[in-house]
């Protein structure tokens, strides 16, 4: 009887001969990611949500083809962004893969990740720890053993969300992080700049919410986190979770200037729209406008779905 540790290392061994073939193949070359204007623009991001990392070499290859991609492009990204579901089961096998991964890419140190239901709902207290304090090494920063924190890119400001109690599927956000969230946008929209909110579930009644999942939004704090959104202007609420394609649903518009974007899931398949795993976004922010175009970053080409929103 074949043990896991045997079994794992036969499967590997397998995936090496595969992507030795060609069988497995990286993101093509022919359709590079080019930006509306390398020169003007002021920051540059990419987005994936629910990378879903298993403990074999499959999901990992996938991974690797974001940040292969990403290099392929000649273009600079100030910084990639994952909201949460890091891993499928939160197995240190897992975490070893999806955090391998992150330490060889050289495309960013700004590595921007939250936790989501999948990498804290079986071992809450010893998985959050263990992806703050790679938050904390790759972004230099001290989150102070929360799973909340913020951190600026070139001026812009991302503030990433997380759970505070070990929850199935929703999450629990704290008046403290509340609190936060609120000093945070407005210091980050004092000037008119546009700011990311991060955060693994998406908003109650978005994205074809609760119809398409009944259970699948932030949770009871969820129309507190919209009220302080809806305060400021020019902020995005990036959030995955629902396992929802690129569509007409992935954007909505909470208030004006005030926007929420659901990221399709990336290391599986999705329900709508546009269904193919290793699809994501990269993002353009410019003096007046942010614009988010679809990609698909393990074979390599846009996806034909480009967003503009306007600096209001």
């Amino acid at each position: 009887m074949l043990t896991v540790k045997l079994f794992r290392k036969i499967f590997a061994a397998f995936v090496a001969i595969f992507i030795s073939l060609g069988w497995l193949a990286g993101p093509a070359t022919d359709s590079p990611i080019k930006f509306t204007d390398s020169e003007k623009v002021n920051l540059a991001f990419a987005a994936v949500s629910d990378t879903h990392v298993l403990g074999e070499s499959v999901t990992s290859f996938r991974f690797e083809s974001l940040f292969k991609d990403l290099s392929n492009s000649g273009e600079k990204f100030d910084a990639v962004v994952i909201p949460g579901d890091l891993t499928e089961l939160g197995l240190g096998c897992e975490y070893e893969n999806f955090f391998n991964v992150l330490d060889k890419q050289t495309v960013t140190k700004n590595l921007i990740l939250a936790t989501g239901n999948h990498d804290v709902r079986y071992a809450y207290k010893k998985n959050k720890a263990l992806i703050m304090k790679k938050v904390e090494e790759y972004l230099n920063t001290d989150t102070r053993g929360e799973s909340f924190y913020s951190y600026d890119v070139n001026g812009y400001t991302f503030i990433v969300m997380g759970t505070e109690k070990q929850v199935f599927e929703r999450a629990y956000i704290s008046d403290r992080q509340l609190a936060f969230i609120d000093s945070e946008l407005a210091r980050a929209t004092a000037e008119g700049k546009p700011a990311f909110v991060v955060c693994h579930q998406a908003l109650a009644y978005t994205h074809g919410l609760p119809e398409v999942w009944k259970t699948g939004d932030l949770g009871e704090q969820s129309q507190q986190v919209r009220d302080i959104l809806t305060k400021y202007k020019n902020v995005f609420y990036i959030n995955g979770h629902l396992h929802d394609g690129m569509y007409e649903r992935s954007f909505e518009k909470l208030a004006d200037g005030v926007y929420s974007v659901n990221l399709p899931t990336y290391g599986k398949n999705n329900d709508f729209g546009v269904k193919e795993k290793g699809t994501g976004y990269f993002v353009e922010v410019y003096d007046d406008c942010v614009i988010f175009t679809g990609r698909n970053f393990i074979k390599g080409h846009n996806v034909d779905i480009v967003k503009t929103f306007d600096i209001i």
